[in-house]
């Protein structure tokens, strides 16, 4: 008889409804907020700026030839009879999947350390396209060779980290955290002056 109304007991603790604390709920709605919002700024910073990189370096994940309907993985010159390539696609496609990666891992580190290397990469970015502009600029006012013009933007790029990474390092927490979102304005924007200066000679013809 005592077992039989145990077992009652426990049938009935599972037909309950079971009680949840509006307090856990309403936390761990707050957590998954936050860590969406992580998610969503550290991809919209990182996709301008990979993407910016890629289409300076012309690293696109395919090649597609509308003339043919083909598509070559990485980048692929014209050939004679298919007409001109399109990059553009492989720049999103790779653009987009590297930076959902950098995107979760902002989700599952250390909020300082998530702001922190948002100031490394984006004061890298300045200072790297920075460099790489002025190489540029002088390729184009000087008889230089363009192959050395080139080696010296991929030179530039040690004392841009070092020093992207000094900044990182000695800037306030407190500063790093208050400019974190800033940056979801300031990086596209700068990519974009970036490819207009790049795409200025077909606006120019």
């Amino acid at each position: 008889m005592t077992q039989t109304l145990d077992a009652r007991s426990r049938i009935a603790q599972f037909d309950r409804p079971q009680v949840t604390d509006p307090g856990a709920v309403a936390a761990s709605e707050v957590q998954a907020r936050a860590k969406f919002g992580r998610f969503a700024i550290t991809f919209g910073i990182a996709f301008a700026i990979l993407y910016t990189v890629f289409e300076r370096l012309n690293w696109p994940l395919f090649t597609y030839h509308p003339a043919v309907g083909k598509l070559d993985f990485w980048m692929q010159p014209a050939r004679s009879g298919e007409g001109p390539p399109m990059y553009w696609y492989g720049w999103l496609v790779l653009s987009g999947a590297a930076a959902l990666v950098l995107a979760w891992i902002a989700t599952v580190i250390k909020e300082k350390w998530l702001q922190r290397a948002t100031v490394f990469g984006c004061v890298l970015a300045i200072l790297w396209s920075s460099a790489f502009g002025f190489s540029t600029y002088m390729d184009e006012r000087t008889s230089f060779d363009a192959d050395l013009v080139k080696w010296l933007a991929w030179v530039t790029a040690i004392p841009t980290v070092l020093v992207a990474g000094a900044i990182s390092y000695f800037v306030p927490l407190e500063w790093a955290r208050r400019t974190w979102t800033s940056w979801l304005l300031v990086m596209p924007i700068g990519g974009l002056v970036i490819l207009g200066y790049s795409l200025k000679t077909y606006f120019l013809r």
